[in-house]
């Protein structure tokens, strides 16, 4: 099997980790930008909360969208569960 990528607007792999859900591991994009801070509340998002969306596999992802200074949006993956 092919292993899967995906690129960015420069033509470069985007990296990508296992997906979260337990028994699943497939490859899904690390995207830690593309956001513009402005858009956020389009999607339905606020900022430094916990928000999600559906990778590609079909699996939910969270992330807590933290703006920039230059109006992009960083997304924090959240990786497993507080203890």
């Amino acid at each position: 099997m092919t292993p899967t990528f995906w690129l960015d607007e420069n033509g470069r792999r985007i990296p990508t980790r296992p997906c979260p859900r337990p028994g699943c591991g497939r490859a899904v994009p690390v995207r830690l930008k593309g956001f513009c801070a402005e858009h956020l509340r389009h999607v339905g998002w606020r900022a430094f909360h916990i928000e999600n969306y559906v990778n590609w596999c079909g699996h939910a992802q969270e992330i807590i969208p933290v703006p920039q200074p230059d109006g992009g949006v960083l997304l924090i993956p959240v990786l497993g569960e507080a203890t």
